[in-house]
């Protein structure tokens, strides 16, 4: 294996040429090339990680930081990002040697056989190579600076190897996920599909991230868009849209749109040559990506520092990409506390003060972001909407009346702390989870959730005051709806927790009232795809009755055999936890929108 692979060119590219690439991007992409079905099976990444004693049991392990001090520099620098590039990267194919890859695969193969183990286990994970990267970052003067270390392949690719390995070891949280036929295993399942994921769910569910990573462009994109038309309404904001340029070393908030927007582009080109560095020699593009790095990188269990600074600089020139997510969500999730930070020290508030956020969840995130994505969705006028009332009751975050269909919204833009969120503990985060969306643990008052059952409770008691036109003794269907702010919460199994939750606390009988199962939306998947939700009113029904019946369904298996009667059980659990945004086919994105939102760089360069 050569880690160090190809240097692509950032900039200097012609406006024709970057003209068909942004089409080939969308045309060849088998995100949107074909309109099927997406194809996800949400068991795919549950693997067994390979760790050191697996492989090396008679082997007296060092520390991880021992073996990469044995791989000299320039292997060093080039794996920084390199295994983010090439997910298929694994213990068949990782060794450039075929005696010392044959020799791995025989240790492998005889670990497998003894402990009965018939899937293809993983060495080379996503977390496993952003925590690679960060250690090395983490101790650059040691591994990089002052390493004089001769570049020797065999010797390089065995001493990260056994790094990969003892990562592995305190990453591993299931060996496997055993499956057992009883359908009453199915709350155990998703709940063992959460603590899997929770963690690690903003840098891809799904073992095939290219699906994730064409939808986070086209949105980072346009939220970012949002929130500069959103300081931009009013003068007093103009302090912000000063500290952004200021941040990004830009002149002007365009010249950062034009920059942040063609950043956004090369990382689905990058993604599809698998390149992981490049070249840039303009000037302002250089300050720009030098605001995306940092000489001071330390461990953190979230990987922080690499979320703040996402980028590589290899040298005067030369970037490398360390984590394509992490790039993406620093213009729309990481901004804010540059944001924060900013607004706290205009206002004299302390660090702990949460003034910010309120401003900017409700005023931006909720008021303007949601409600124009959601007022474009449903922009007919003949959809009622509900009044604007003087009152102290809680009106509902968003409500849409079309006939007989009642589509109520709650909103939530939220944060989940870090010690939670890699925890693995599924207790630990169902807590927080019914504190941020069903009763606030702080005064008892229903949120989220709780708050859909109230409006719910006020519509089958006819005192629904902001749609006075509803009729009494009249059948309705109820479509509760949580809209999350972003893709955090994606995980198989979240929507069918919290639907639980929903259905234990709601207490209504009324024959007037089909009240749907709960549905879990992302703000990301309706952006991404609102012009197909726009275009026929039936389209958004349809996919939440598709949504619901599969998380109604049966997953009673049948089958001839015990393989065939495994796979046909798998596919039913996959279906039945399955988020809302995979019952989307890849057709329903224009592929022209994603052309639109990025031909302003083809016009500045003619």
């Amino acid at each position: 294996m050569q880690w160090w692979g190809e240097t692509a060119k950032f900039n200097g590219i012609s406006s024709i040429e970057l003209l068909c690439k942004i089409e080939d991007l969308c045309f060849d992409c088998p995100t949107i090339a074909k309109p099927r079905n997406v194809s996800r099976n949400i068991m795919t990444r549950v693997v067994l990680r390979l760790e050191f004693n697996h492989i090396f049991p008679e082997e007296e392990k060092k520390d991880i930081i021992e073996y990469l001090k044995l791989i000299s520099k320039f292997s060093l620098e080039n794996i920084i990002g390199f295994f983010n590039s090439n997910p298929t990267i694994n213990f068949n194919n990782f060794f450039s040697n075929p005696v010392t890859g044959n020799e791995i695969f025989q240790r492998v193969k005889k670990y497998c056989i003894q402990n009965n183990i018939y899937s293809t286990p993983e060495v080379v994970s996503t977390e496993a190579s952003i925590k690679i990267s960060e250690i090395i970052l983490a101790n650059k003067d040691i591994l990089i600076t002052n390493n004089s270390i001769n570049e020797d392949p065999d010797r390089d690719e065995i001493n990260l190897f056994k790094a990969f390995l003892l990562i592995n070891e305190t990453i591993n949280k299931s060996d496997s996920l055993f499956l057992e036929s009883s359908t009453e295993n199915i709350d155990k399942i998703s709940e063992i599909m959460i603590a899997l994921k929770f963690s690690t769910s903003d840098i891809g569910v799904y073992e095939n991230i290219d699906i994730e990573l064409l939808k986070l462009a086209y949105v980072t994109s346009y939220k970012f868009e949002s929130l500069i038309h959103f300081l931009k309404e009013k003068d007093e904001n103009k302090y912000l849209i000063d500290e952004l340029c200021s941040f990004f070393k830009q002149n002007s908030i365009d010249e950062l749109k034009k920059q942040v927007d063609y950043l956004v582009v090369q990382i689905q080109l990058f993604r599809q040559t698998k390149s992981f560095k490049f070249k840039v020699n303009e000037p302002e593009t250089i300050a720009f990506l030098d605001s995306l790095i940092s000489e001071q990188i330390e461990e953190d269990l979230d990987f922080l520092h690499l979320r703040n600074y996402p980028l590589y600089k290899m040298d005067s020139e030369t970037y490398t990409i360390i984590n394509a997510f992490f790039v993406l969500d620093k213009f729309t999730k990481s901004i804010k506390f540059l944001l924060k930070e900013c607004f706290n020290k205009k206002n004299g508030l302390k660090p702990s003060d949460r003034t910010f956020f309120n401003f900017y969840n409700k005023d931006f995130s909720e008021n303007y972001l949601m409600k124009n994505v959601l007022n474009n969705i449903f922009s007919k006028k003949y959809f009622i909407k509900h009044e604007v009332l003087d009152t102290n009751e809680s009106e509902p975050d968003y409500y849409i009346r079309h006939n007989k269909d009642i589509y109520l919204f709650e909103y939530k833009d939220v944060l989940i702390a870090k010690e939670v969120k890699t925890s693995s503990d599924i207790n630990k985060i169902a807590k927080t989870l019914k504190g941020k969306f069903l009763i606030n643990p702080n005064n008892g008052k229903r949120i989220g959730i709780g708050q859909i059952i109230t409006h719910i409770e006020a519509i089958s008691d006819n005192n629904f005051i902001y749609d006075k036109n509803i009729t009494n003794n009249k059948f309705y269907n109820i479509y509760p709806i949580l809209l999350l702010s972003d893709r955090t919460l994606e995980i198989p199994g979240i929507n069918y927790m919290l639907n639980k939750w929903f259905s234990e606390n709601l207490k209504i009988e009324n024959k007037y009232l089909n009240i749907r199962k709960l549905t879990v939306i992302d703000l990301d998947t309706l952006i991404f795809f609102e012009l197909y939700l726009k275009n026929k009113d039936k389209n958004f029904k349809k996919l939440l009755d598709e949504h619901i019946s599969k998380m109604s369904m049966s997953i009673k298996s049948y089958g001839k055999s015990k393989l065939e009667y495994e796979a046909n059980l798998l596919k039913k659990i996959t279906q039945k936890l399955a988020p809302f945004s995979s019952r989307f086919q890849t057709g329903m994105f224009n592929q022209k929108l994603f052309i639109e939102r990025f031909m302003h760089l083809v016009k500045e360069k003619k």
